[in-house]
C-alpha cells in the first residue's frame, strides 16, 4: 500500500469520527445525565428517610412499650419456677436407650428364632439342645419386648412431665384437676404420677395437699398452705365453740331472758331516735337525746351485769312503753298543721313529763351502780386500814 493510500485512509477515519461526534446530541445527553442523577439522589433520600423513621419507631416502642414490665415480670416468674423443675427429667435419655435396645433385640432375636426353627425343622430333628436354644432365644425376645415397653413408658412419662410444666407456666401451684385435663388422665392417676416424679427428683421440692386437690411446686408454697390450713382449723374451732356457746345460751332460760330484754331495749332506743329525728324542735330534741342516752347506758350496764336483770325488768316492761307512747304522742301532735290551745297544752305537759322521766331514769342508773360504789368504798377503807397498820399514811410520816 502506498503512502497516498495511508493518507486517504487517515482522512476517511477523521471524517467518520467528526461526523459521529456531530451526530451526538451533547445537550440532550447532559440533560439526561442530570435527570438520572437527580432521580437517584431522591430515591436514596427517600430510602434513608424511611429507614430513619423505622428506627425511631422501633426505639420508641422499645422505650415506651406498656407491656414491657409485664413481660419482664412474667419471664422473671418463669425463671423462678424453673429453679424447682429438673432440667433433664428421668427417662429423657434412658427411655430412648431402652427403646433402641429393645427394638434392636426384638428384630434380631425374632429373626434368629424364626430362622433357627426353619433350619432345625428341615435339616434335622428337634433335640433337647434345640429346645433349650429356642427357649433362650424366646426368653431374650421377651426381654427385648419388655425393654421396648419400659422405654415407651419412660418416654410417655417425660411427655406428661413436660405437659405438667407447660400447664404450670409461671405459677408455683396448680390444681390436680387442671393437670389431669392437660394430660387427659384421671385425677387419681395424676396424683400417683406426680408422687412418682417427686420421688425421682423431677420436682425436687414439690408437695401434694392432704385432700389431693392441689400441686405445690416448692417448700415455701407448701409452708404457706400449712399455715393457712392451721389458721382455717383455728377459725373452724373458734366458730364451733361460738356456736356451742350460742346453743347453750339459747337453751339457758336466764340468758334467753337477758337476750330478750336487750333486744326490747334496742328496739325502744331506735324508736325514740326515730321520733327525735322527725321532731324539728331544739328544746324537745335535746330532752329526747338525753332520754335516748340514759336508756342506752342502762341496757349497756345490764349487758355487762346480767344479775341486775330483775331490777331492770320493771323499767323495761312498764316505764319504757309508757315513755315511748308519750314521745309518739308528742310527735303526732307536733305534726298537726293547726296548733290549737289543747295541742299546745298537751305538748307542754309531755315536754315537762319527759324531764321527770329523765331524772327518774338517771336515778335508776345511779342505783344500779350503787353496789359498785359500795364495793369501791369498802376496798378504799380496807386499803386505808392496811396503810395505817403499816405506818404508810401521811400522819405517820410526820411523826
Amino acid at each position: 500500500m502506498s503512502k497516498k493510500d495511508f493518507s486517504d485512509l487517515e482522512d476517511q477515519i477523521r471524517d467518520t469520527l467528526k461526523n459521529a461526534f456531530n451526530a451526538i446530541d451533547f445537550a440532550g445527553l447532559k440533560e439526561d445525565i442530570n435527570y438520572r442523577t437527580e432521580s437517584t439522589l431522591n430515591e436514596v433520600k427517600t430510602k434513608l428517610k424511611d429507614k430513619s423513621q423505622h428506627f425511631n419507631d422501633k426505639m420508641k416502642n422499645k422505650r415506651y412499650n406498656p407491656y414491657r414490665n409485664a413481660i419482664n415480670t412474667t419471664q422473671k416468674d418463669k425463671n423462678q419456677v424453673q429453679r424447682y423443675i429438673a432440667k433433664r427429667p428421668v427417662g429423657s435419655i434412658s427411655g430412648i436407650l431402652y427403646m433402641t435396645l429393645g427394638f434392636l433385640g426384638t428384630g434380631v432375636l425374632g429373626t434368629l428364632s424364626i430362622g433357627y426353627s426353619i433350619f432345625t425343622s428341615f435339616f434335622s430333628t428337634f433335640s433337647t439342645i434345640s429346645f433349650i436354644t429356642l427357649g433362650l432365644m424366646f426368653s431374650f425376645f421377651v426381654l427385648s419386648i419388655a425393654l421396648v415397653l419400659r422405654g415407651v413408658n419412660l418416654r410417655k412419662r417425660v411427655k406428661r412431665f413436660k405437659e405438667y410444666v407447660r400447664t404450670l407456666d409461671s405459677h408455683s401451684y396448680c390444681s390436680i384437676e387442671e393437670l389431669a385435663v392437660a394430660v387427659r388422665k384421671k385425677n387419681k392417676f395424676v396424683v400417683k404420677d406426680l408422687r412418682k416424679m417427686i420421688d425421682l427428683g423431677m420436682f425436687p421440692q414439690a408437695h401434694i395437699d392432704d385432700k389431693q386437690t392441689c400441686f405445690m411446686l416448692n417448700d415455701e408454697v407448701y409452708e404457706n398452705y400449712l399455715n393457712s390450713q392451721e389458721a382455717l382449723k383455728y377459725r373452724n374451732e373458734a366458730e364451733l365453740k361460738r356456736q356451742e356457746e350460742l346453743n347453750k345460751e339459747i337453751n339457758d332460760p336466764e340468758k334467753k331472758e337477758l337476750r330478750y330484754a336487750l333486744e326490747i331495749g334496742k328496739n325502744y332506743i331506735e324508736q325514740i331516735k326515730s321520733a327525735n329525728d322527725a321532731i324539728h324542735r331544739e328544746e324537745i330534741s335535746t330532752k329526747l337525746f338525753r332520754l335516748q342516752n340514759i336508756v342506752s347506758q342502762i341496757f349497756n350496764y345490764l349487758e355487762n351485769n346480767p344479775k341486775k336483770l330483775p331490777e331492770v325488768n320493771k323499767f323495761t316492761n312498764h316505764y319504757l312503753p309508757i315513755t315511748l307512747k308519750l314521745v309518739n304522742a308528742y310527735k303526732e301532735l307536733n305534726d298537726q298543721p293547726v296548733q290549737g290551745d289543747n295541742i299546745k297544752s298537751a305538748k307542754n305537759e309531755i315536754k315537762n313529763t319527759i324531764d321527770t322521766i329523765n331524772n327518774a331514769f338517771e336515778k335508776l342508773l345511779d342505783d344500779l351502780f350503787g353496789e359498785i360504789a359500795l364495793d369501791i368504798s369498802t376496798d378504799i377503807s380496807v386499803l386505808e386500814t392496811l396503810f395505817t397498820q403499816e405506818g404508810l399514811t401521811k400522819n405517820d410520816f410526820k411523826k
